[in-house]
């Protein structure tokens, strides 16, 4: 069943724009956009702009496994341009949307921001956070005044990552003449209510220790990067994965859904859950321990400047893998990007005192020590 049900005796007959939509959504005997088409051409060519913002659909159909860019003809822009001349305020925000991004046109962001201003001012709200990132980031309109107004125009009318990145600017205090806190986390905590993912995630960093605005809780950090983690937000899987790891925030360790946590966060790009996952394989979180599956964990972190993944495989290649010379030139690596323990570690290898193996999420630093257990296994496996 399509947007409309079909029709029934007595019913009035159905306008052309529904017997249009009929067509497209398999709500008449079979879909053809070419039928589609001709039905829907009716009320564009006879001035009404509602109408022809439809056209862009129908043309999609014709469109399917283009490349959309700026060599490409996208006749939906065609439409978009005539309906939002007549003032349609969503056509105005498709057209202005590809003429950002250059889909089926020339980039033009000038031309982009007219047609937002105007998509703006007859209610589009989408159209104020598209200003208000142009006016933060784009080098040649640049306006942060702007900016601001924009963000918190679309803001106000509940566009949630309007909000948050409010909360960056004033924290950031991009514009003004020093940072605002206060701003900054009442903007945090409006978007972390809309559930913004990223909201979300940033009052559960704050959370885990307090900070200013935001009490200590360990519950509620949690719960924060449980929601997170729940719509998508990578970062918060690992949290969470970490968390449940090493019984963090006051919950029990929970190693099974902790492993399958990271790992869906690894295999979506986050270097630290690769890290994580590596320290459970190496300390024996999991079902055995398996020093080359740590190795091969802390080698896709090391890969992506991660410090302290550099440092634990260093302190594998020491124990057996590669031997002190690779070790050395790794625990070197390690403390030139943020290692805690590289530099002591690298004493260790003429010293002979333990070393220590680390992860770093930026909000939760944790150290384990290289116990003779541990040495012994990564030997064993070498």
């Amino acid at each position: 069943m399509g947007l409309f049900s079909r029709r029934k005796k007595g019913d009035s007959v159905p306008k052309t724009d529904d017997c249009s939509v009929r067509y497209r959504e398999c709500d008449s005997d079979r879909r053809t956009g070419s039928g589609s088409r001709k039905v829907f051409l009716v009320p564009p060519v006879n001035g009404l702009p509602d109408r022809e913002k439809f056209m862009d659909g129908i043309f999609d159909d014709s469109c399917m496994g283009m490349m959309m860019n700026s060599d490409t003809k996208f006749p939906a822009n065609d439409w978009y341009e005539l309906s939002a001349g007549r003032g349609n305020c969503d056509a105005q925000f498709n057209l202005a949307f590809n003429l950002e991004h250059g889909i089926g046109a020339q980039r033009d962001v000038v031309k982009a921001v007219e047609w937002y201003t105007k998509a703006a001012a007859g209610g589009n709200f989408k159209a104020y956070y598209c200003l208000g990132c142009i006016y933060a980031a784009d080098s040649e309109l640049a306006d942060l005044e702007k900016s601001y107004d924009c963000f918190s125009r679309a803001s106000t009318e509940g566009i949630s990552r309007a909000s948050y990145l409010l909360y960056v600017m004033y924290m950031k205090g991009m514009g003004l003449d020093e940072p605002n806190t206060y701003l900054a986390i009442k903007c945090l905590k409006q978007a972390a209510e809309e559930k913004d993912p990223a909201a979300l995630y940033a009052m559960g960093q704050l959370s885990l220790y307090g900070s200013e605005y935001v009490d200590r809780s360990g519950d509620r950090a949690w719960k924060y990067f449980e929601e997170s983690s729940l719509l998508g937000c990578v970062p918060a899987m690992t949290a969470v994965g970490v968390m449940l790891c090493f019984g963090l925030g006051g919950k029990n360790p929970n190693r099974n859904v902790a492993y399958s946590t990271l790992m869906a966060a690894s295999n979506s790009g986050d270097t630290t859950a690769s890290n994580a996952l590596g320290l459970m394989h190496l300390y024996s979180m999991t079902q055995s321990c398996s020093p080359k599956k740590s190795e091969d964990l802390f080698r896709i972190s090391a890969a992506a400047g991660d410090g302290s993944a550099l440092n634990n495989l260093a302190v594998i290649q020491y124990f057996g893998m590669d031997g002190k010379d690779d070790a050395a030139e790794n625990f070197r690596k390690a403390s030139e990007n943020g290692s805690v323990h590289a530099a002591e570690n690298a004493v260790s290898i003429s010293s002979g005192e333990p070393m220590a193996c680390e992860l770093d999420c930026g909000y939760i630093s944790l150290s384990l020590i290289m116990d003779e257990e541990h040495v012994k296994k990564i030997k064993e496996h070498a």
